[in-house]
């Protein structure tokens, strides 16, 4: 629970880092762009992630290598890994750090809007 707090917080340092970069000043409409880009960005990157590693891309994978392939290299290429072993790291923990900068976004929006 503390390493998922830590990159939480962390997370939001980037915002308000990028934030400031960007926009030059800390306020909610600055706040709410920033979170939604790194937020969705760290979410697309979590999803993508659990399509290769649930071997979305395996398929096509060993079917260009059997069709591109030369004669005499098709041992070398049967050896080779697939995506899905490739990308055998954990998604949840990505995915659920980018919902929750998008969640403190809602939030956000939710403030701005209310006033």
């Amino acid at each position: 629970m503390k390493k998922k707090l830590i990159y939480f917080l962390g997370c939001q340092v980037i915002i308000f880092a990028l934030m400031l970069l960007v926009y030059k000043n800390i306020q909610l409409v600055p706040y709410i762009n920033m979170s939604f880009l790194v937020g969705g960005t760290i979410t697309f990157v979590g999803l993508m992630t659990y399509v290769v590693s649930g071997g979305f891309f395996d398929f096509f994978t060993e079917s260009t290598r059997k069709v591109f392939t030369p004669k005499h290299m098709k041992k070398e290429a049967e050896q080779m890994r697939l995506p899905s072993q490739i990308f055998s790291f954990p998604y949840k923990p990505i995915i659920a750090l980018g919902l929750s900068s998008l969640f403190c976004m809602c939030i956000a929006l939710f403030i701005y809007y209310s006033y």
